[in-house]
């Protein structure tokens, strides 16, 4: 349980610094032209850009091995919960409950409109 706390936390830091990368680059006016150009400022001339793109792809392989770490994880996140109790969940549900059949489609009666 602790190691699925740590796993979650380092996923969220992971997905805001991948939003903030992501949103840095210059591309059609993003946080860099809503911060004045800073990452220019910064990162120099052409830098920034590299730079961005870089961390943005490392940012990406960190994003997509968290998540596949989580989808491992999150079956141990509560004590117990294995296949067997799922589908013993399952025999309990009763197969005599059918759905309700759909009602009869309802006929008005349309009466000639009489003319000028």
């Amino acid at each position: 349980m602790v190691l699925y706390t740590i796993a979650l936390i380092v996923h969220a830091i992971i997905c805001i610094v991948l939003v903030l990368v992501i949103l840095a680059q210059t591309s059609k006016g993003g946080l860099d032209a809503n911060l004045g150009g800073a990452a220019m400022n910064v990162f120099g001339g052409s830098g920034a850009s590299a730079l961005l793109k870089k961390w943005t792809q490392i940012l990406a392989v960190l994003f997509a091995a968290s998540c596949i770490m989580m989808a491992f994880l999150v079956k141990n996140a509560r004590p117990g919960a294995n296949l067997t109790d799922v589908q013993q969940r399952q025999s309990q549900i009763d197969d005599t409950k059918a759905p309700a059949e759909p009602a009869a489609p309802v006929q008005i009666p349309v009466e000639p409109v009489q003319g000028e």
